[in-house]
Formats: structure tokens, sequence, C-alpha cells
């Protein structure tokens, strides 16, 4: 095996400290909500002209944090909540989102006003993996509406974590509750 010349060293080196100073400022960053909401340009569009007579809530478990091991091992958990407007035709209003903790506490609200979903559009919600602000028995309450005869949003959310050579995902269904006037 030949040995690298010693020019290259150097080079070798400030590379590494440059990723290792990299690697730093990233982990040292505080949680952003800069971008929580991911949905695309296109998949949303005006209010309809049509009256929005069904109002719903769904109530959706995300759990950020589980514990193991008889109350020994937390494990957090990354969550992508999922709104999917499952009508071939219709527009879906999501009014408010709104995320909460175990205790059931608003820890915050992700909509300024109703974005209006076009036929079999989405959006996700994030939330890192890092973000324990939920804890055990976290949940998102999803307020929406649509169209007399349309069908229902599916809503879902899907939480993945990975330690070490281990993974894992859970996937989570929402459920319809009422929703307060």
């Amino acid at each position: 095996m030949r040995a690298a010349p010693l020019s290259l060293c150097p080079r070798v080196l400030a590379l590494a400290l440059v990723l290792i100073a990299f690697a730093t400022e990233c982990a040292a960053r505080p949680l952003s909500s800069a971008q929580p909401v991911i949905v695309s340009p296109d998949a949303t569009t005006s209010a309809p002209a049509e009256r929005l007579a069904i109002r719903g809530r769904t109530l959706i478990p995300l759990h950020s944090t589980l514990i193991g091991q008889g109350g020994v091992t937390r494990l957090n958990f990354s969550g992508a909540l999922s709104i999917h407007n499952a009508s071939a035709t219709n527009i879906l209003a999501i009014d408010k989102i709104e995320y909460r903790s175990g205790s059931g506490q608003l820890i915050e609200s992700y909509l300024n006003e109703p974005l209006y979903l076009k036929p079999y559009a989405s959006l996700q919600v994030i939330i890192a993996q890092d973000d324990v602000r939920g804890g055990t028995g976290a949940s998102f309450t999803v307020d929406w509406s649509n169209v007399e005869g349309s069908d229902e949003p599916l809503i879902e959310a899907v939480m993945t974590s990975y330690t070490g050579p281990h993974s894992y995902a859970i996937l989570s269904p929402g459920r319809r509750v009422s929703r307060p006037q």
C-alpha cells in the first residue's frame, strides 16, 4: 500500500476540519418551524364557489416519543401528518391544523387562514425527530370543510425512528371526532 503524498495530507486534514465544523454547526441549530407544512403549489386553489356545508374534525395520534423497557428507554420519532383530499371532483378546505401534547395542551397551530386542496391533492406537516415537545401521547387535530356529498379526507400520520442498526415505522390513522362550533 502506497502512502499519500505529503502535499495531499494538509488538504485532507483541512477538508475533514471543514466537515466537522459543518456537522457541529448543523447539530447546534435550534429547531426550525420555517417549513413544517409541505404542500405543492399546484395542489391548492382558491375558495370554491359552492357552500362548504360539511364541517368535520379528525384526531390523529402522532407518537413523537414512546417509552419502552418498563419506562427505562425513550425512543423519539419523526412524524409526518398527511392530509389527502379523497374527492375526485370537489375542493377540500383545511381550516385548522393544531399539534397538541400528551396532556392536551396546544403546542403549535399551523394555518393562519384556510387552505383549499384540489381533488386528490395532499399536504404534509413534519415533526422532526429531535422535536420532543409533544412527548408521549401527542396528537394533531385537523378541522376541515367540504361540500355536501364529498368524500371525507383521508388523514393519517407516519412516524419513523432510526437508532443504531434498528429502524421503526408506525402508521396512525385519523378518527373523526366532534367539531366545536
